[in-house]
């Protein structure tokens, strides 16, 4: 053999090998945040989501064009407009063998209504009056009232073994879960890795990546070394700054989407400070604010600003409604007039959870300071943090973003601004009235009907400081095949490895 082609060989070889050790490396994922538990019935916050949805299935499946498909439920059909019946699939097994069943669905349901369970996510499901299984391969779904947005909901219900779920306990199903996912977690080290692997007998067949790994990285500079270094496939939250770095990156890219996350600063209306009670404050608190700034400066332009927490995508968008403007001396009056100057405010944020989002909490800061609001700001863990406002230990302000997967505003107004609901510092009958009315008709007109009234309300009222809708980026190395989405799912059985 001439030394010619020994050498072409030999480098047809290497290649080759290369290729294959490229193949065989783990997908590194890496988000800003750790899950905070992989018990799926305990947390819809993204970066736990983003975990679980690998590990489970819902009934129903949500693709990235917001249609439905059919997952765990083969069919499913309203019966009534407060009555759903599911069609059960019958091969699926979960990673430990077990097969499921409708006493899974009944399980699922049931432990998340539960008030003794104290889930989270409760109120996202509190429409649902009952469920029951229908023979061996169905299950009926009562609900309280019509609900628009059932699909979405029962799109987001990821099923748990109701037996192995019961051997294992609660706590150590959320350490080690089991579902019918298309991966299977292999090990979890909190706050330094999750590990999966591929389930071999998933029911839509096997996924292209072998192995997975979830890295929780806050800062977006390591993120962005990482994905340069050819240590991550995928990275999340990529600063507007970074965006031409990754894009010119020799072994990956930029994707970018536009967001369904609004980004806002919570008002804490119902805590031991009047003045936060007082719908003046809470305007002036927004003409101090310059959100066009904080867009151009700290983002580049790539988010756009809100009213009433929407954003012309979101179905109850109000045209008619004017943003509040960049006022401070307007602010001060309003200040003066309710006899809140120089008010003393705790504004806390977390660090590395949103794309920048200490710049801009320092940012608000220092811009209330500049309309005379005495703010002391707070940037803390994110885990701890959200924890406490998802407890009802919120401070004075607190900066905090939430997904409207499906471009809603019952999605953000429910969760967000109805007494006593999940994330919710603020009460007005006026306002839960309306959003009551939205809720419980499938009737397009007068769903807008009633969003045109709660939108007035809440921009007369001014319950949060409005900022805006970023852009989301992601940097996603060559080998991997994977396009984002709106909702920000990371659902990597959609992804192959090239």
């Amino acid at each position: 053999m001439s030394l010619i082609r020994r050498i072409v060989l030999s480098s047809l070889i290497a290649a080759g090998l290369a290729g294959l050790a490229a193949a065989q490396q783990p997908v590194v994922v890496m988000q800003s945040a750790d899950a905070s538990t992989l018990d799926p019935t305990m947390n819809r916050e993204t970066s736990t989501f983003n975990a679980v949805i690998n590990v489970f299935d819902a009934l129903i499946h949500k693709e990235a064009d917001g249609s439905y498909t059919p997952a765990l439920a083969t069919d499913w059909r309203a019966e009534s407009d407060t009555v759903w019946t599911f069609d059960l699939r019958e091969d699926v097994t979960f990673h430990d063998g077990t097969s499921f069943g409708p006493e899974d669905v009944v399980f699922t349901i049931q432990r998340i209504l539960d008030e003794e369970t104290e889930s989270p996510i409760a109120g996202g499901f509190d429409f649902i009056e009952s469920v029951e299984a229908t023979g061996d391969h169905g299950v009926r779904i009562t609900t309280t009232a019509p609900t628009p947005l059932a699909e979405h909901y029962l799109s987001e219900l990821m099923i748990v073994p109701s037996d192995t779920f019961q051997e294992m306990g609660e706590d150590a199903f959320a350490e080690a879960p089991v579902g019918t996912g298309p991966f299977e977690v292999e090990n979890w080290r909190r706050d330094v890795e999750l590990r999966m692997r591929a389930f071999e007998h998933y029911w839509r067949g096997a996924p292209d990546i072998e192995e997975l790994v979830f890295r929780p990285v806050p800062e977006a500079t390591t993120r962005f070394a990482s994905l340069s270094a050819g240590e991550a496939d995928l990275i999340n939250q990529v600063p507007p700054n970074l965006a031409e770095s990754v894009a010119s990156t020799r072994n990956a890219s930029l994707e970018a989407v536009d967001g369904a996350r609004v980004i806002y600063v919570g008002i804490n209306t119902v805590s031991a400070n009047p003045a936060l009670q007082d719908p003046r404050v809470r305007r002036a608190l927004n003409l101090a604010v310059d959100v066009g700034g904080i867009i151009e400066g700290i983002f580049g332009g790539r988010a756009t600003p809100t009213t009433a927490m929407l954003t012309e995508l979101d179905f109850g968008f109000n045209p008619e409604l004017e943003p509040y403007g960049h006022d401070p001396e307007a602010a001060r009056e309003l200040l003066a007039e309710a006899g809140a100057s120089d008010l003393p405010l705790t504004l806390e944020a977390p660090n590395g959870r949103y794309v920048n989002d200490v710049q801009v909490a320092q940012a608000v800061a220092e811009q209330l300071q500049q309309a005379g609001v005495d703010v002391t700001l707070d940037v803390r863990e994110y885990g701890a943090y959200v924890g406490d406002l998802f407890s009802g230990a919120a401070p004075d302000l607190y900066l905090i973003g939430w997904g409207n997967a499906p471009q809603d505003a019952d999605f953000v107004y429910y969760s967000l601004l109805y007494t006593d609901e999940l994330l919710s510092y603020f009460s007005d009958e006026t306002l839960d009235r309306a959003l009551d009315r939205g809720r419980s008709t499938v009737d397009r007109e007068a769903r807008l009907e009633a969003y045109r009234t709660a939108t007035e309300r809440i921009h007369e009222l001014a319950p949060v400081i409005e900022l805006y809708k970023p852009q989301d980026l992601y940097g996603v190395s060559d080998r991997l095949d994977w396009t984002p989405r709106t909702d920000e799912r990371i659902w990597l059985y959609a992804a192959e490895l090239d």
